[in-house]
């Protein structure tokens, strides 16, 4: 099945906004998150939240065809406003684990 990475804040300038990953079905986020780690260690050491199509999940969540996942890092600053991040699509997919993840 195919799942869809949208980056956000610092891994956005690191990884570019999104990539697509081939993954076997049944896929956790936790698993298709390590797998594309194995592909950027640059990113390895980055604590980063997981939201599926728009709500906050746990990296346990099993993932279906065509889910979307943003992966968030820490954040902070600002002035207490409300911030709104955006993602421009577009990238070329960047990421097929050949016979998919666990």
């Amino acid at each position: 099945m195919r799942v869809r990475l949208r980056f956000f804040a610092m891994l956005r300038e690191k990884l570019g906004s999104e990539a697509e990953c081939q993954v076997r079905a049944g896929a956790t986020v936790a698993a298709v998150w390590r797998g594309f780690v194995a592909e950027h260690p640059e990113v390895a050491r980055v604590q980063v939240r997981f939201a599926v199509d728009e709500a906050y999940v746990e990296p346990a969540h099993r993932l279906a065809d065509g889910d979307e996942v943003a992966v968030f890092p820490p954040v902070s600053g600002g002035t207490g406003d409300a911030m709104a991040a955006s993602v421009a699509c577009g990238r070329p997919p960047a990421f097929a684990a050949g016979g998919g993840l666990a």
